[in-house]
């Protein structure tokens, strides 16, 4: 995937047509402050995407601890996503 890099002054004055294009190809913006990176911005409906990849990963690996934990180590579907629920 091409890789678009924009500094944090060249945002504020372009933010409009960054946007534009952002929605149109898709690309993500790599922001850099002072030579180093500091923010990607990226369309809603990806960011959406990579945020339920994250919690699919989170419960694979959460079922996977709790198969190989000994059962008295086990806990309850409710209780597990209450707390995954505190945690976000």
């Amino acid at each position: 995937m091409p890789t678009h890099i924009v500094t944090v002054s060249e945002l504020k004055i372009k933010l409009g047509a960054l946007m534009a294009e952002l929605e149109e190809r898709g690309i993500p913006l790599y922001v850099t402050q002072y030579g180093k990176p500091k923010a990607v911005l990226t369309r809603y409906d990806e960011y959406e995407a990579l945020l339920k990849k994250v919690e699919d990963l989170e419960d694979m690996l959460a079922m996977k601890e709790s198969l190989s934990a000994p059962e008295e180590e086990a806990i309850k579907l409710e209780d597990y996503e209450r707390q995954r629920a505190a945690r976000v």
